[in-house]
């Protein structure tokens, strides 16, 4: 099965275009798809707004390519909501994870002060916030500022991740100044929130990345690389993210400088089986043809890809949904892939190719 619905559309709701999405599932199975309501380009006064898609609910009978609309999903979204004000100020990045031990659902964003091109010239022009709720997004809490705890950390975007140990990860990447390249690194808690410490750097000219559990406890980094090499820049850990045991360029997820979403199943199967791994990006030298691969192997090997938008694509969040299907929410359009916010829904057979 493959549907798909535009959710956020530049123009409407007095928003003049919407860039940099984000998308995660509630306790319920209520999907929140999070978003940048900008003016205009990066740094220019921003707020963090979310729809959320109810699960299950309405129930629609009727036939959609051949499939019964048996769940809401993608076609019942709330309308917009604010979850944090820019108050003429940039709030980028969201990067939202769900605490599965409280049912809290954490926002981790970026405060950028005076516009981007201040912040790249001087990091400290910006703060490194958390805001959360508690209620599966209807409302949320005023945000605390976690600079001290990690200066220059710019998070995601995307989505963090809770490990099976209950660590909560948020990637992101260190910033020190427009004369020091970018590295990719995590920020993380142990106690459900209460305080966060930054892990150590990967390789150098990373920024924007993504990170994942694999079957063994090793958490895999999956970064944008700015080295020319055309493909996805990868870092392992087995203590969290606080040092990294290996690093290494992966040719199989070729990548046009882009954000990708890579995402684990939340089963981790039986007697060993390794979960599935999905990752979306737009597997060409150019922001287009965006494609979804999947791995069984803990990322050793990915399958071809299957594309989910074949023109203008960028920026991509997925998530497994609450009846096992796979959701994704990326930027496209007809003209430039930053015109409009597009929701997809398929299973993993529709991923697989079959």
């Amino acid at each position: 099965m493959f549907t798909e619905t535009d959710i956020f559309v530049g123009g409407q709701d007095s928003v003049n275009i919407y860039r940099i999405p984000a998308l995660v599932v509630a306790p319920s199975g209520t999907a929140l798809a999070f978003i940048e309501a900008r003016e205009g380009d990066d740094g220019d006064p921003t707020d963090l707004t979310l729809k959320r898609s109810i699960f299950g609910t309405p129930p629609c009978p009727q036939m959609l390519n051949g499939y019964p609309r048996t769940f809401g999903y993608g076609f019942n979204w709330e309308p917009m909501r604010l979850a944090l004000s820019g108050n003429g100020e940039a709030v980028m990045n969201p990067c939202p994870v769900l605490d599965e031990s409280t049912g809290r659902i954490w926002l981790p964003c970026c405060e950028i002060l005076g516009g981007l091109n201040e912040h790249i010239k001087d990091p400290s022009s910006g703060r490194f916030l958390l805001t959360w709720s508690d209620d599966e997004g209807l409302t949320w809490a005023q945000p605390r500022d976690l600079t001290p705890s990690a200066p220059r950390f710019t998070c995601g975007p995307g989505v963090s991740v809770q490990m099976r140990n209950g660590r909560i990860v948020i990637p992101g990447y260190w910033s020190p100044s427009s004369h020091v390249r970018t590295r990719s690194c995590v920020v993380y808690s142990d106690d459900h929130g209460d305080t966060w410490r930054q892990g150590a750097r990967v390789g150098v000219d990373t920024d924007e990345s993504q990170a994942v559990e694999l079957s063994d406890g090793v958490l895999m980094l999956n970064c944008r690389s700015n080295e020319g090499r055309g493909c996805r820049y990868v870092a392992l850990s087995r203590d969290g993210g606080e040092t990294w045991f290996d690093e290494f360029h992966d040719p199989a997820l070729p990548d046009p400088v882009c954000q990708a979403s890579i995402i684990r199943q939340a089963d981790f199967g039986t007697e060993g089986t390794p979960p599935l791994l999905v990752f979306v990006n737009c597997s060409s030298a150019d922001r287009v043809n965006l494609a979804v691969k999947i791995s069984t192997d803990d990322g050793k090997t990915w399958s071809e890809g299957r594309t989910i938008h074949a023109r203008h694509a960028a920026y991509s969040s997925a998530a497994f949904l609450r009846d096992g299907t796979l959701g994704v929410l990326y930027e496209t359009g007809k003209d430039h892939p930053y015109e409009k916010i597009t929701f997809a829904r398929f299973d993993v057979d529709w991923a697989m190719g079959a």
